[in-house]
């Protein structure tokens, strides 16, 4: 059972793209879905974000960070709340405990039901007395990035209210998405700003039940309504799954099932996280992919993400965007070079492990597309690719990075050893010879390999926490654990001599300079390479602390306190820790 306090992130609850958050009083935050024209619709109390502050990274982190203090919408008591409780159920359902001042016990379960619409139900010790209250706004998802990969045209946020013999609801007729809600004596009416009031009182009464039907039209939210209505209610019970060992590995399982989301026929999107970006990247899908493929349970969400990842996904001149609606349109068009490898690799790695050898037969072409249109940013002189940005979606120094070019050499050894040689542009071993040729510089008397290089003989020396494949590079068999460069490049950038990179003793990154759970992981992968036990629970004791309430590991947190300094929700680095805990980064 995890104690809530002030501060904490909100209860994250839902599945089969359908998901949300709750304040610590079981009020909603958000309720989210999937939607095949925007992704992603919401319904929050969270207000809209103005377009104009989209390049304006202070706004953006504020707004981010106001979803841990809202107040949402739903049920309210007249009596304090004195304590709360959070108890996942063994279907990783969302019980909440709230002790009253007049010694009630309130439980209270929020659950996804299939692909209707969500069902609240609230039991208490006595007859209590509640009701409603609260403001939201039924609107696409605002998408609030950092760096901004290109704003989405606008969409009105204006919603009106409807009755129906079933419940009330709320529609907005520019998405479209409809919400039509039942619980005895609640009242919506719409504000001139868009948003819609929730208001009612509800008499003293020992259960209570609220029905949220979700559709793309009135009719279908009225009918998911019905349906949900239909469903035998369940008694709610204070007995917890078992106890985790490990609650960021349970985490990232848990986590990973939210952030699954179907999409048409045979296809899955893996987003990034459910409350501040519910897009796919390439490279965070990679590692909740991989995790996956430890257990056969997975294999089939692996293969229903290939098939989005190839099949569905829109493409920016032949290539993968940067960044994904859950539709697969492309939300930012930036070019990264590792966005176009990590498809590839995960397939490589589902093949080798399922031997699904018909799977890659169907992918062949479109490797080799990915192949040929990648000869645009091929060097002229040399075995290099361009990238536009680095795999922090920042613009990059030098036009050549390293870590891609490791996961290039990757994804050609990968391929090479399923026997499937014959569509590949090169060999592994000449790209290991680029590499060697091209990155290895001195600094300080010291030979190591950079960060990226121009090709003609400048480098740059840094390290980012986002370029795993720098660690990962005896793991995969680039190299050797002792190799003097890998281990020069190592020692540089886990110290202040990479500027920009490292803060506080744990790599980060310029894009939010700050310690990263990222770099904890990269240390951690370090440390059970060099076989360096020391290293080893200092990177687990960080990430412990940095861990939320839940398990979850943030991006970015603050070295002294252990605060969330960025993303409260961020799947890849559980999935990433996961990874590591299962063995699929041991030598």
């Amino acid at each position: 059972m995890y104690r809530l306090t002030a501060g904490d992130k909100p209860i994250d609850f839902g599945r089969h793209g359908m998901c949300g958050c709750l304040t610590h009083e079981g009020r909603f935050v958000a309720l989210n879905a999937y939607h095949d024209i925007h992704g992603f619709v919401t319904v929050t109390s969270a207000p809209p974000f103005p377009d104009t502050d989209r390049y304006d990274s202070e706004r953006v982190r504020a707004y981010r960070r106001a979803l841990l203090t809202q107040e949402g919408f739903g049920l309210v008591f007249d009596v304090p709340i004195v304590s709360r409780q959070v108890i996942y159920t063994a279907a990783g359902v969302p019980l909440l405990r709230l002790a009253l001042a007049d010694g009630t016990i309130a439980l209270c379960q929020t659950r996804v039901e299939d692909n209707l619409g969500v069902v609240q139900t609230w039991q208490f010790s006595q007859p209590t007395a509640c009701r409603y209250d609260g403001s939201a706004w039924l609107q696409r998802f605002p998408y609030v990035q950092l760096t901004e990969g290109g704003v989405l045209p606008p969409v009105s946020v204006q919603s009106h209210v409807w009755a129906a013999q079933e419940g009330v609801g709320i529609v907005n007729d520019a998405l479209p998405y409809a919400l039509c809600v039942g619980a005895h004596g609640l009242e919506l009416c719409a504000n001139v700003d868009g948003s819609v009031t929730w208001c009612g009182q509800h008499a003293p009464t020992s259960a209570f039940v609220l029905w949220i039907g979700m559709g793309q039209t009135p009719e279908e939210a009225r009918a998911a309504l019905s349906s949900l209505q239909a469903v035998p209610l369940q008694q709610l019970s204070e007995t917890t799954q078992l106890p985790a060992d490990d609650v960021l590995l349970a985490r990232a399982y848990a986590y990973g099932a939210l952030c699954t989301v179907p999409v048409g026929d045979q296809r899955v999107c893996l987003i990034t996280d459910h409350m501040i970006l519910p897009l796919s990247w390439n490279r965070d899908a990679y590692y909740m992919a991989r995790l996956l493929l430890c257990d056969r349970t997975g294999y089939e969400t692996v293969w229903r993400h290939l098939l989005w990842m190839f099949e569905t996904v829109e493409r920016v001149n032949g290539l993968w965007g940067r960044s994904y609606l859950a539709n697969g349109r492309v939300k930012d068009k930036g070019f990264q070079l590792d966005q176009q490898l990590f498809p590839l690799l995960e397939l490589a790695e589902y093949v080798a492990i399922t031997d699904d050898v018909a799977l890659l037969a169907r992918l062949t072409s479109y490797i080799r597309l990915i192949f040929a249109h990648l000869e645009a940013y091929r060097a002229p002189h040399a075995l290099l690719y361009a990238t536009e940005e680095t795999p922090a979606d920042d613009p990059i120094a030098l036009p050549y990075p390293l870590s891609s070019h490791v996961l290039l050499w990757r994804v050609l050894d990968a391929f090479t050893r399923l026997g499937f040689a014959k569509f590949l542009p090169h060999t592994p071993e000449a790209v290991a010879e680029s590499i060697a040729e091209y990155f290895v510089m001195e600094r300080d008397g010291v030979r190591l390999y950079a960060y990226a290089t121009d090709g003609k003989g400048q480098h740059h020396a840094y390290h980012d926490a986002n370029d795993m494949p720098l660690a990962l590079m005896p793991v995969w068999g680039f190299c050797a654990p002792d190799d003097p460069l890998w281990r020069a490049t190592i020692d540089f950038a886990f110290s202040e001599a990479n500027v920009g990179g490292f803060y506080d003793g744990v790599l980060g990154s310029v894009h939010t300079p700050a310690p990263w759970t990222l770099g904890d992981l990269q240390a951690l992968i370090v440390a059970r390479v060099l076989r360096d036990e020391a290293r080893e629970v200092s990177a687990l004791a960080r990430l412990q602390r940095a861990a939320q309430w839940d398990g979850a590991l943030p991006e970015a947190y603050d070295p002294r306190t252990g605060e969330v300094v960025s993303r409260h929700w961020f799947l890849w680095a559980n999935a990433a820790y996961a990874c590591i805990q299962r063995g699929v980064f041991d030598l």
